[in-house]
């Protein structure tokens, strides 16, 4: 199938050659690979072959770029010092050797977006972008503003620090990288390159593009907690807009960073710029900040609704045919895995009934809805296989949080779901969920923090035989696949790129990027419209 430049059917990018060798691990180049057309995946229908097609809906998902202020007093990065032990293992990563330049990485793929804006399936235009979360990487007022710029377009720069870089990647410190020091103990081990210049180059400020079609927000475990682990106090409010940045732990045992981290930040430190920019920001707070002028839609999906109770849930409209559904699954409790309350589970379970004639209850039977038939798309930071977390707060209904499995036994009592997209996991992941009236696609995206830094396109067809397809296309960033230039955005980009793909602390790990049949693929569905019929078999 013909490919379109800035997607993987062309071609693709993979760990290449070693370039050097550290004491732990081999440092890798990249280099390009062949493309990668289309894998039809059929557990849950087969299309007829020759079935004449049209596009319904045609997407992009963006998750995880967990924007950073590398030099905030609110990060405890000094917790790299221990290692993969027991007590940290889930703790980590605090620190990448390549976040300073996280901003540069996303204007790059905001840029292979805007490229993409036209089908190369159907000659569709691109409709809308979809984020599912941990849009920044430490709930900060600062970060959320630069965020909101590299998907709007403005002046972005991720400097909050005095007139010298005030971060850990300096040299001081053994269990960071520091690029300007060639005998920086972890570079050496790790087999990372002598870069000198490379924080300040990232530290600079830049002018973002922005996306040239509307993009809708979510909430994510780091949008709303601090490190994403932590809720956030008085206490952590206060040193994070403090002069007081701690490198080394407390004496005695590790502490509890979820229910008493501020605990864990009286070590030994040292004096820093203070800055009210990196104020936490409540729930409120971040809804408030998607409210502007020229926003679009307004609100990046958020709705006045929103602005009123505090919450970061909505359903959204603007895409003819198909209601996307975005959830907050982010527990206000702490820990980095999700749920959802059950008011938020009454309130989709309305949502949807608005938007189908029959589905079933919650014993089974057949009932009436409200709807006219349109498709939805349900979107969450946390995927069904995260959603673990059954802490329960101060006030929350006592019949306990909604995890994962009730969720998607939720979602399948509705036939016109067609897929639950999320992040979290920074890996690139597709499974089906077959339900008594045909099923749904769950669509796990890789970040754009670690490797393979890359965002996906999903274009919803009619298969005009009864049954609907979706189909993916990952997408990588418009950089170059050598790091060679500390000048522009696009070259730091490069350079974001060739790190993550070389750091040991990434989230998604190596093979991020996942299998073939997690990247460019067709996912066949019955069209829950239509009935069944032998053009459109139903496994």
């Amino acid at each position: 199938m013909q490919g379109t430049t800035g997607s993987t059917l062309d071609s693709t990018i993979r760990r290449g050659p070693i370039l050097r060798q550290g004491s732990e691990q081999p440092y890798y180049g990249l280099e390009r690979g062949p493309g990668e057309p289309h894998r039809p995946r059929t557990e849950l229908a087969e299309r007829r072959v020759d079935s004449q097609r049209r596009s319904l809906a045609y997407l992009a998902h963006l998750t995880d770029v967990q924007l950073i202020d590398v030099q905030s007093p609110g990060r405890l990065e000094a917790l790299h010092r221990f290692g993969r032990r027991p007590d940290t293992a889930l703790l980590l990563p605090m620190q990448r050797p390549q976040e300073v330049l996280a901003a540069h990485a996303t204007e790059a793929l905001v840029t292979a977006l805007n490229g993409l804006r036209t089908s190369p399936l159907t000659g569709a235009e691109l409709q809308l972008v979809l984020t599912t979360g941990d849009n920044v990487d430490n709930m900060q007022w600062n970060e959320l503003q630069s965020f909101m710029r590299l998907l709007s377009g403005g002046d972005v720069s991720m400097d909050s620090g005095g007139p010298e870089y005030e971060g850990v990647q300096d040299g001081r410190f053994p269990w960071a990288w520091a690029p300007d020091d060639p005998d920086n103990l972890w570079g050496r081990a790790h087999g990372f390159p002598h870069a000198p210049g490379l924080v300040n180059a990232g530290l600079r400020p830049f002018r973002a593009s922005g996306l040239t079609v509307p993009w809708l927000t979510c909430y994510g475990n780091h949008d709303g907690l601090v490190q994403g682990r932590a809720p956030a106090d008085r206490a952590l409010a206060a040193l994070t807009v403090g002069h007081r940045k701690v490198f080394d732990l407390p004496p005695g045992p590790l502490g509890d960073f979820v229910s008493d981290a501020a605990q864990m930040f009286t070590g030994p430190a040292w004096d820093v710029t203070a800055s009210y920019e990196r104020r936490l920001l409540t729930r409120e707070q971040f809804v408030e900040s998607h409210f502007g002028v020229g926003e679009e839609p307004s609100g990046h999906g958020l709705t006045r609704a929103n602005l009123r109770e505090g919450t970061t849930y909505y359903a959204y409209d603007g895409v003819p045919g198909l209601r996307v559904i975005v959830l907050d699954t982010t527990n206000p409790s702490g820990l980095f895995e999700g749920s959802l309350d059950r008011r938020q589970l009454v309130w989709l379970t309305e949502r949807l009934h608005e938007v189908h004639r029959h589905y079933e209850d919650a014993d089974g039977r057949v009932v009436s809805g409200g709807g006219d038939d349109r498709l939805v798309v349900v979107a969450s930071h946390h995927p069904r296989t995260s959603m673990t977390n059954d802490r329960v707060g101060p006030g929350e209904d006592p019949g306990g949080r909604v995890l994962g499995e009730e969720l998607a036994a939720t979602l399948a009592r509705f036939p016109h779901v067609v897929a639950w997209v999320s992040g979290h996991i920074h890996r690139n992941a597709l499974r089906p969920k077959a339900t008594t009236t045909g099923g749904f696609w769950e669509i796990t995206t890789s970040s754009v923090m670690d490797w393979p830094s890359q965002a996906r396109l999903m274009e919803i067809m009619d298969n005009d035989d009864g049954t609907l397809s979706i189909v993916c296309t990952a997408v990588d960033h418009a950089a170059p696949l050598a790091p060679d230039d500390m000048s522009s955005p696009r070259g730091l980009a490069s350079w974001h790129r060739e790190l993550a793909a070389n750091d040991p602390m990434g989230v998604g790990g190596f093979e991020a990027q996942g299998t073939v049949a997690d990247r460019n693929v067709e996912l066949v569905l019955p069209d829950p419209r239509a009935r069944r019929s032998s053009t459109g078999r139903v496994r």
